[in-house]
């Protein structure tokens, strides 16, 4: 970065707005682009129109989720809910879940685990970005988890798990446990293959990485999982049920969230997914290079970053958290974690939108 665009140094920094509408960059809190807005707003005349779209928007799923054989399930609610919806699913209470955390999400899904009654253990990614196999296989043999859970992509670190590598393990020394894949940050801009990973559940949410609007958790479920009989929590919601979301026939979905999403992976369809997944990696790896000539680093180990969001240490000396505020003055939205500024840059975040970042950036100087 030349020195009259040194950027970003703790102290004061100069108040230059950028002109017009926010810049929305905080992963899960991207803008709705307007022909999915227009398609949330499709009439219709009898139920059977809902249904019709949502078993296209199922359809179309099986793909992404890489899967021929799973059946999908729709829940209205929150991309939290994922995660909660999937480890009633897989487990029963009290049983041991294994948690693969490559960064601050897989605190959170070991929480979540807590709080459903079951046992957490946990198992922490090396500096060099994955699980060690050996100590993987060790504790399978060990503990005999019920269900192995694990982000496919960390919200938090943008560090992308080897799922390949962990099924292959998992298949070889505990068949018998299940596979739970976090896909919130990774379906659709990711090569997902549920079908080879022998995985159970998939999840993702409708507006992360798919571009529909917020409010469906999606999920791909084995025929193993969809069959299995579990010892259920008598205080576990009905809502979260998997079976009550199974079909689209008769399914209490929000007309208005399933034309949006039909509309958003017809718009994948399109492009499509070899395209669109080469796309990501394009505008993931500009990213990084634009952030190495500005002074920024990446928290994700080379080879493990991921191709939807990035988590940028910022140059020696910066504040991240004054450096985040003063992006959010000028009308740029991101967020921040323990592992720095996080930037998504989804497939559905414009050139123009990456380009308003890097302008900001640059329009922050420490005032001499």
């Amino acid at each position: 970065m030349s020195d009259e665009h040194q950027a970003v140094a703790a102290g004061v920094y100069e108040e230059q707005p950028l002109q017009g509408r926010r810049v929305m960059l905080a992963p899960g809190r991207a803008s709705t682009a307007e022909d999915i807005l227009r398609a949330s707003a499709t009439t219709f005349e009898s139920w059977s129109d809902v249904e019709r779209a949502d078993a296209e928007c199922r359809n179309g799923l099986k793909s992404l989720f890489g899967t021929e054989q799973a059946g999908i399930v729709v829940v209205p609610g929150a991309a939290s809910l994922g995660i909660e919806v999937a480890v009633v699913a897989a487990s029963p209470p009290g049983a041991v879940v294994l948690v693969l955390g490559h960064g601050p999400q897989g605190e959170h899904i070991a929480y979540v685990v807590s709080r459903r009654g079951r046992v957490v253990d946990m198992l922490r990614a090396q500096e060099a970005g994955s699980v060690d196999l050996q100590a993987l296989r060790t504790r399978l043999l060990e503990t005999r988890p019920s269900t192995v859970v694990v982000s496919q992509v960390d919200a938090d670190s943008g560090i992308i798990a080897p799922i390949d590598d962990y099924a292959a393990v998992i298949r070889e020394v505990a068949p018998e446990t299940l596979l739970v894949v976090d896909g919130t940050w990774a379906t659709g801009c990711m090569q997902q293959r549920m079908d080879d990973w022998h995985a159970d559940l998939v999840f993702t949410d409708s507006a992360s990485t798919l571009g529909g609007c917020s409010g469906l958790v999606l999920a791909a479920v084995s025929t193993r999982l969809s069959m299995r009989r579990v010892r259920r929590d008598a205080a576990m919601p009905l809502y979260i049920e998997l079976a009550r979301w199974s079909s689209p026939t008769g399914a209490e979905v929000p007309p208005s969230l399933v034309f949006a999403l039909r509309a958003a992976l017809r718009r994948i369809d399109a492009e499509g997914l070899p395209g669109r997944l080469s796309r990501c990696e394009g505008v993931a790896r500009a990213f990084r290079e634009e952030a190495a000539a500005h002074g920024f680093g990446v928290f994700a180990p080379p080879g493990h970053e991921a191709a939807m969001l990035t988590a940028l240490r910022p140059p020696a000396g910066v504040d991240v958290e004054e450096l985040h505020a003063a992006l959010g003055r000028h009308g740029v939205d991101t967020s921040m974690g323990p592992t720095g500024l996080i930037v998504a840059h989804t497939a559905d975040v414009s050139p123009d939108d990456l380009r308003c970042f890097w302008r900001a950036i640059e329009g922050l100087h420490l005032q001499t």
